[in-house]
């Protein structure tokens, strides 16, 4: 009978307890989940916290003539005036590239592009335009950021007639300027211009 009694408590023990092996199981299972919830917050603390944003959208601006500002014949039209870049988090140094893409929504005679944005040196370079009057062109920033600092980027426009004479008409065009930071993220900002004729 102790035979028996002994068999029912060893099984029991089997089902219900906690054997060395369970024990070892279990440990193995979550050192992976320790350490990864270790590294994550790390990996996140180490990407730039910079917001961006377009500045006076749909203001009223002047389309310079792309011959030069003493030529050709100004247009009057609305978009941002301008751009900016806002560090909430650490300083960081490094180069900011951009690229920005102007392009024609509809059936347009006339291309609009960036002017200039006067910002130490901050110069769009390689700009061109496309057949179908798509703008496009790069740019760099060198200069670091220091930790609660805003850079403001203003931005003036012109407009390029490749074909024809548009009169008492206004076309519409989207504007995407693309900054890619120091760490690699990118941040993408996109709003609309309208010149008129």
């Amino acid at each position: 009978m102790s035979e028996v009694l002994n068999a029912k408590l060893t099984g029991n023990n089997k089902e219900n307890g906690v054997s060395r092996r369970r024990v070892v199981a279990g440990v193995a299972w979550s050192l992976p989940v320790i350490a990864t919830a270790i590294a994550a917050p790390a990996a996140a603390a180490s990407g730039i916290s910079a917001t961006t944003a377009l500045v006076g959208q749909a203001s009223p601006i002047t389309f310079l003539s792309s011959t030069g500002t003493g030529t050709g014949t100004n247009q009057p039209g609305t978009g941002p005036t301008g751009f900016q870049i806002q560090n909430a988090g650490a300083p960081f140094t490094g180069v900011i590239t951009g690229t920005v893409n102007i392009k024609p929504t509809g059936s347009v005679t006339a291309g609009a592009g960036i002017q200039s944005m006067s910002t130490a040196t901050l110069t769009p370079a390689s700009p061109a335009y496309t057949a179908a009057f798509e703008y496009n062109a790069t740019f760099v920033y060198a200069g670091g950021m220091t930790s609660g600092q805003n850079l403001n980027f203003p931005m003036t426009f012109q407009y390029q007639r490749l074909n024809g004479s548009p009169s008492k008409t206004t076309f519409n065009y989207t504007l995407t300027i693309t900054l890619r930071l120091p760490d690699g993220t990118d941040r993408i900002l996109t709003g609309a211009l309208t010149v008129a004729y």
